[in-house]
């Protein structure tokens, strides 16, 4: 099942640059996460997409590993 961690976006490249307060910033594809509202989602909204989320739920009787749905 796939979501999106709310209000978390992920850098979809990796650069660096000068955010309007002055203080320097470096992102990095695929690592660099940042909540909604940052100054670097203000000024590079280009490079960042809201954060995909993987669940793998267990059934909480079944055997330890066994996933919801496996019998």
């Amino acid at each position: 099942m796939a979501n999106t961690a709310g209000g978390i976006l992920i850098a979809t490249e990796s650069g660096s640059g000068v955010l309007d307060d002055g203080t320097a910033f470096d992102f990095h594809k695929g690592i660099t996460r940042v909540r909604e509202g940052h100054p670097a989602i203000e000024k590079w909204p280009q490079f960042f997409k809201p954060l995909d989320v993987q669940h793998e739920l267990e059934d909480m009787t079944a055997e330890p590993g066994r996933k919801r749905g496996e019998r």
